[in-house]
């Protein structure tokens, strides 16, 4: 449970250096170990703005210390946090390290410099905490009652100032109680009917989640940005895909909006090879050059898009990937059919088993946003760049093996049923 005991005061002054702080990797022109460290000031590592002088200092962010006799320094901590010392990155007159993200339990906005005279010497700094960050929400659509839960960093209250989130059409709602510097969860109010923006704001500033959340009751009758595939075609949504897998369209056993595609084995677990599975557990979306993904959806940028969809989970999952392969009209198109590049092509491989064994979606839907800029894996686990825009024609969504063998005779026992819905790809917005 977040605590909201934290003065506002004392927290505008806690100084978080903790991070990696850099030595000279040569003995020349090393100072006599016996002198003090004597630090000037901070300044950043961007060439461009090495002429400013830095006063208060963020988390995770890279600084340079300026100074004298610096390379006598052979232990930092910062509060109750030790920071690791790359000999490679400490000279006579300059430290550069980056700040933690850790909050620490005991402040005492202290820097200490531990040096091979043996002194330890004390150094006031100040630092303000950075405004919240958001790296992952649950849910991309509010349904009244249901839990949506908000993953990140530097959800901090004060007495003066508690934590709020504004939902799209400005309601605001506070955390459950559960809620932590790093999640906070929230039971989504009665009437929301305005898709847009989701934000939190602290005592240290607001921060929007990037993509747009939408209402149950666009997402239901499909009125959704950038949609795909529906699997009910409502609203020029696509129905089913076009190449020798479609997609199953089944209505889920949890409702959400209609159709949803579903991954299983007809309830018998799995055997075999993954090829001899694979008619019921792939989706081959391979377009032609009058009608596709990018005559659909303009894509300029592809630092600024995301695939989405929802998922739900039904059987344990104990092992296989979820992957989601995007594809140039020239690797694979209504006039070029072929399966040849299922290993080569850049894919987001969503693996939840890995981080919790016999992983389901306790009976509920929840939103994957897969980052283009994320895609850098094939379907082996092979590092790969990731795609061009030309490279976003088509789809294919499939089971994989995800750099294990494809035999799948090891694995407990897995029967997938997994279904998913409104495949869509969207542009960050706020």
């Amino acid at each position: 449970m977040i605590k909201t005991n934290i003065k506002t005061a004392l927290l505008l002054l806690i100084g978080l250096m903790t991070g990696f702080s850099m030595v000279a990797c040569n003995d020349d022109d090393e100072t006599d170990t016996g002198a003090d460290p004597v630090i000037k000031y901070f300044r950043p590592t961007d060439a461009a703005k090495a002429d400013s002088m830095i006063v208060d200092l963020s988390l995770g962010q890279t600084v340079a210390m300026i100074g004298e006799n610096l390379d006598n320094i052979i232990g930092i901590s910062f509060n109750d946090q030790a920071v690791a010392l790359n000999p490679c990155y400490i000279t006579p007159t300059a430290v550069i390290f980056t700040t933690p993200v850790a909050i620490p339990n005991k402040v005492t906005n202290i820097l200490y410099l531990t040096c091979k005279n043996g002194k330890t010497i004390e150094y006031p700094v100040e630092t303000i905490l950075p405004k919240p960050a958001i790296d992952n929400v649950n849910k991309g659509y509010l349904k009244a009652g249901e839990v949506v839960t908000i993953k990140g960093n530097y959800f901090i209250p004060t007495e003066e100032i508690p934590i709020t989130i504004t939902l799209p059409g400005g309601k605001t709602v506070s955390p459950d109680e559960s809620s932590t510097y790093t999640q906070l969860s929230f039971t989504v109010p009665e009437d929301i009917t305005e898709s847009g923006v989701l934000s939190v704001e602290s005592a240290f500033g607001t921060t929007n989640w990037p993509y747009k959340i939408y209402t149950y009751a666009d997402l239901k009758e499909s009125n959704v940005e950038g949609l795909l595939f529906d699997f009910d075609g409502k609203n020029g949504a696509m129905a089913a895909a076009n190449g020798w897998r479609p997609g199953n369209a089944a209505i889920p056993t949890v409702e959400l909006s209609g159709n949803a595609c579903l991954f299983d084995n007809k309830g018998a677990a799995l055997e075999g090879k993954l090829d001899w599975i694979e008619d019921n557990m792939t989706l081959n979306y391979w377009p032609d050059a009058t009608d596709n993904i990018l005559t659909r959806i303009p894509v300029t940028d592809i630092t600024k898009f995301a695939y989405q969809l929802e998922i739900f989970v039904e059987n344990p999952w104990t092992g296989l990937c979820f992957a989601v392969q995007p594809t140039s009209l020239e690797t694979v198109s209504a006039a070029n059919n072929n399966n040849q590049y299922y290993a080569t092509v850049a894919s987001y491989l969503y693996e939840p088993f890995i981080a919790e064994p016999n992983f389901t979606t306790n009976g509920e839907w929840i939103t994957i946003t897969m980052p283009l800029t994320e895609f850098t894996k094939t379907i082996e686990g092979k590092s790969i760049d990731a795609p061009k825009v030309e490279d976003l024609a088509g789809l294919t969504i499939r089971w994989a093996g995800a750099g294990t063998a494809t035999d799948v005779n090891a694995l407990p026992k897995m029967q997938p049923k997994l279904y998913f819905d409104n495949v869509r790809l969207v542009e960050m917005k706020y």
